[in-house]
């Protein structure tokens, strides 16, 4: 019966000559090396992961093509793709699966035809074991042994004994008997060395926890535990292979997964939890998962009643540490979150970061820790720390322990508000005094510490230190709003409140109030926020304290613009303005102001926003404008139609963001800025604009801002005809604000996608998503918002045929847009009313309304209106027979959308003027109109309407030829009509 050792045939073999103590002895080989008492070990035929580690140890143990010929110098004679005589090192945590993963390449080596056709020597050197421990001397002794080389024959001394073994282990070489040498379990190279090969053939597996070198060319393989779908693969095989027929594993996957997680992955958790499972048949895998939570117990479960124990694995290699690297060890679990840099570690020591860094190398070294992902920070597994945890907490009061995770705490708290005020200063002038030489340098830190002092924020007021949670929350606020890290600015928050309120500190409490109903307001929980900034105010008002009502006033402000109430939004920034100012506040009373003039603007009072914003500026005592300023200006300038100089503020914001490397701050200055330039349809400009904020929005997470850049990004598709990208960014838009919960944006959306619909002729659907729009923003209380729904929506019934409705929306619009001081939108919907008109055979009072229209954009200065309405008046004119008027209009249409960006506009002017040109038989002009207006099309891959132009063309063409003759002429040219919304 095959027990699963390797057992070697001692026939033939060869005669070896060696030296040995200065004597010529003849040695006879056998074929083999002989096994150990117990051979090799078997594997596991459960085996699961590691699959490319795997393959690359198997390539490494392939022989040669000359492995036949090896010569004693590792000259090899042949050039196979193994490294025939390399050294092969697999390190990693007591417990990681190293001898396994070594004992199936050896298998699997041996199972291949003439690799190691001499067999393979394996030695335990059990090198954590202080009792089993092997020195050098014994290792080469038992080698010597199992190759068969005679008692009498084995050297007393170290080097002698090592020598034999590199002549013996030769001479297989020579003879075409390769043989794999695998060392387990080696504490160091010390112990390795004297047992090295030197035949350039044979090939030696090395396993230890600690990181071993030999300067001999090693190849090492660091093992990290294995990913939560490998774990949970891991237990169904062994389970399965058990218990054949047991469907535990298939019938509770989430429990598995979440076994594989509090294992951390490790195979020997693994093993024993799976043990745990095949012993008790009816043992689910929830009551097994529940048994682990337990973080106090687990390494208790994690054990079995033989050697199989996780604690055991561990304490093999705790029990070799020095004094300073133990203390070390036990004081790195006080760290609150995954990893730690080299200067924490040495605040908990309270030593030289230099010092500390050398016991950390060794820590490192021995798998206790490992390295972070970038060098000088560390990490350990979860069950290692379980287990310094629990040394850690049984010397506490001998180590002082309560005092190291004092000095973290602070280290934490101090640095992170250096790093704040670096965020803070670096706003207002640029300048970074302090600890950090930069923002980049204070962000870089954050970055690398973020979940360290989130979870600091949680424990240190249960570890004696509510100043820490209270100062480090406060001090995280602005970067984490700034990096997006929300539910981490909402945890911080709610921590802070706790804690406050644990105390009685009512006005403590109202400033953490605040903290915590902004972060609310940040992912758009605008109840909860305003309830939160309420209660601030409230006890601020209590305590009479007027600083506190200040910035209660002004998160409430904000949050009520954010619900769709202006009016009240606008009432408490300027409550807030006046708090501030008796306060001399210049500061806050500036910030209160700025964004009373957005929320001013939005309501269209731009001359009282214009007004905030100068008295606001004069607030910055020779400070550098900030970027929420520079918005703020550039939107009233935008909204009074000073479109050149708000593109200039809007790029210098975005400029200055990006620069402070504030990629959400660039992302929404670039929002405004694309916004603004479709206005003016610098369409080309405005879609990389609003397709970088995308990304940017993207990147962070940050679903809400992403679907209002993708909303303009889908009007901007529009505009340059490019229909399907436009339907699909309008539609993740629309998706992305309702799961934000955001009902004026989903209008809004609906707006655009309804659009494009209408142009892509799907009317029924343009109607339904236009109607859901109107009911949107009516719900919000957004009268400009429902007057462009309702602009839209007439565009869209128009289409159906259902006049009488159309010209409902549109009035309904209109008087809209007049309430809210939209004459540019005003004038929008009288073109669409025009358009109504002509199509309705309404030619005369067509033209008028257009004429009315051209008159207003006129006023406001806006000239593409002005095209629109002149093109339009064009195709009522045709209609109506009027083609000298309408080669008029078509002309101004044509003049005025060159100095545009809109080629479909122009090409639609051009096709106009060239039928009223026809018409008036002006042939030639008429041709090179056609002829404009086919090229523009097929620029913008509008085929059906560069074919309509150019049987137009064709027409005009053919009337030329034949004007001489008598006879029945072609029939008149067709006005291309431009999509109306």
């Amino acid at each position: 019966m095959d027990d699963g050792a390797v057992h070697n045939e001692i026939k033939g073999g060869f005669f070896l000559g060696a030296v040995i103590q200065g004597q010529y002895v003849t040695l006879h080989m056998p074929p083999q090396v002989r096994p150990t008492n117990k051979g090799l070990p078997p594997a596991s035929p459960t085996f699961v992961g590691r699959r490319e580690t795997a393959r690359e140890l198997h390539e490494r143990l392939a022989p040669g093509d000359g492995d036949a010929g090896v010569t004693g110098n590792g000259d090899a004679g042949g050039t196979g793709s193994g490294d025939a005589g390399g050294i092969t090192v697999l390190t990693g945590l007591g417990g990681v699966g190293k001898t396994e993963l070594a004992l199936q390449t050896a298998r699997r080596a041996l199972a291949e035809p003439d690799w190691f056709p001499g067999g393979v020597l394996y030695l335990d050197l059990s090198g954590y074991d202080d009792e089993r421990r092997l020195s050098p001397e014994q290792a080469l002794d038992s080698l010597l042994r199992y190759l068969a080389v005679p008692a009498e024959h084995i050297p007393p001394g170290r080097a002698d004994r090592s020598a034999l073994l590199r002549t013996v282990l030769d001479g297989y070489a020579e003879h075409g008997r390769r043989v794999l040498v695998f060392l387990d379990n080696a504490d160091g190279p010390e112990q390795v060395h004297p047992l090295l090969p030197s035949d350039g053939a044979t090939h030696v597996l090395v396993t230890s926890r600690h990181t071993l070198t030999f300067h001999l060319g090693e190849r090492v393989y660091d093992l990290d535990c294995l990913d939560r779908d490998t774990g949970v693969e891991f237990i169904r095989r062994v389970v399965e292979r058990s218990r054949p027929g047991d469907g535990r594993v298939a019938a509770e996957p989430a429990e598995a997964a979440r076994i594989a997680e509090l294992c951390a992955g490790l195979p020997l958790a693994l093993w024993i939890a799976t043990a745990l499972l095949t012993e008790a048949p009816t043992r689910s895998l929830a009551n097994l998962r529940e048994a682990l939570e337990d973080s106090q117990r687990r390494l208790d479960r994690l054990s079995r009643r033989t050697d199989k124990a996780v604690r055991a694995a561990f304490e093999l290699s705790y029990r070799a540490l020095s004094p300073e690297q133990t203390r070390l060890f036990l004081f790195l679990s006080l760290n609150p979150g995954p990893d730690v840099s080299t200067e924490a570690a040495a605040r908990l020591l309270d030593e030289d970061p230099y010092d500390v860094q050398d016991l950390l190398d060794d820590l490192a070294r021995a798998h206790l820790i490992g390295h972070g992902a970038t060098y000088g920070r560390w990490n350990q597994h979860d069950l290692v720390r379980l287990f310094a945890h629990e040394k850690g907490n049984a010397r506490a009061r001998q180590d002082r322990a309560l005092e190291a995770a004092g000095r973290l705490f602070d280290h934490y708290r101090q640095t992170t508000e250096a790093a704040d005020t670096a965020l803070d200063t670096e706003a207002e002038n640029g300048e970074n005094p302090g600890r950090f030489a930069d923002l980049a340098a204070a962000l870089e830190w954050l970055d690398a510490e973020r979940a360290n002092l989130v979870e600091t924020v949680k424990v240190a007021h249960g570890k004696g230190r509510p100043d820490v949670s209270v100062a480090l929350s406060y001090a995280l606020a602005r970067y984490l709003r700034r990096r997006r890290h929300l539910d981490d600015w909402i945890d911080v928050g709610m921590v802070a409140v706790a804690v406050h309120q644990e105390h009685g500190s009512g006005t403590g409490t109202a400033s953490a109030l605040n903290h915590y109903g902004a972060a609310l307001a940040e992912v758009r929980r605008f109840e909860e926020a305003r309830a939160a900034h309420q209660a601030a105010a409230n006890l601020c008002m209590a305590a009479d304290h007027p600083a506190g009502l200040a910035e209660s006033a002004l998160n409430l402000a904000g949050v009520w613009f954010e619900m769709g109430d202006p009016d009240m939004a606008a009432r408490l920034y300027e409550a807030a303005a006046g708090l501030y100012e008796r306060l001399g506040d210049d500061r806050g009373r500036r910030v209160a102001l700025t964004n009373r003039a957005t929320v001013l603007a939005s309501v269209r009072e731009f001359d009282r926003a214009m007004d905030d914003v100068i008295e606001a500026e004069a607030l910055t005592a020779g400070e550098t404008r900030t970027p929420a300023a520079l918005v703020a200006r550039g939107r009233v300038l935008a909204g009074k139609r000073r479109f050149a100089e708000a593109v200039e503020l809007f790029r210098e914001a975005a400029e200055i963001q990006r620069r402070r490397e504030n990629p959400h701050g660039e992302a929404a200055a670039l929002t405004d800025l694309g916004r603004l330039l479709i206005e003016t349809w610098q369409l080309d400009e405005a879609t990389e604009v609003q397709s970088r904020a995308a990304e940017l929005y993207h990147s962070l997470g940050d679903r809400h801002g992403e679907a209002i850049a993708r909303n303009s990004l889908g009007l901007c598709l529009q505009r340059t005809h490019r229909l399907p990208e436009a339907a699909a960014a309008d539609e993740a838009a629309v998706e992305a604000f309702i799961d934000t919960r955001d009902r004026q944006g989903e209008g809004l959306a609906r707006v655009n996608l309804g659009t494009v619909l209408t142009v892509l002729s799907r009317h029924d659907e343009a109607v339904e998503q236009l109607t859901r729009a109107v009911a949107c923003l009516r719900a919000c209380d957004d009268r400009h918002g429902e007057a462009i729904a309702q602009n839209h929506l007439g565009c869209a019934l128009r289409r159906t045929a259902e006049f009488d409705r159309a010209l409902e929306a549109h009035d309904r619009a209109v008087l809209l847009f007049r309430e809210t001081r939209d004459r540019k939108s005003e004038a929008d919907v009288l073109n669409n009313i025009g358009t109504c008109r002509r199509v309705m055979g309404q030619f005369d009072r067509a033209v008028r309304t257009h004429a009315a229209a051209a008159e207003v954009y006129r006023e406001v200065g806006e000239r593409h209106g002005e095209a629109e309405a002149e093109e339009k008046s064009a195709e009522a004119l045709i209609e109506a027979g009027r083609n000298a008027e309408a080669a008029e209009a078509g002309a101004r249409a044509v003049a005025i959308f060159e100095t545009t960006e809109d080629r479909y506009g122009t090409a639609v002017a051009y096709t106009n003027l060239g039928v009223a040109r026809v018409n008036l038989g002006h042939r030639a002009e008429a041709v090179a109109a056609f002829q404009r207006a086919i090229v523009l099309f097929r620029e913008l891959d509008c085929e059906e309407q560069a074919h309509g132009a150019y049987i137009n063309l064709t027409i005009a063409l053919d009337l030329d030829e034949t004007a001489e003759r008598t006879g029945p002429k072609p029939p008149p040219p067709k006005p291309r009509v431009r999509p109306s919304w």
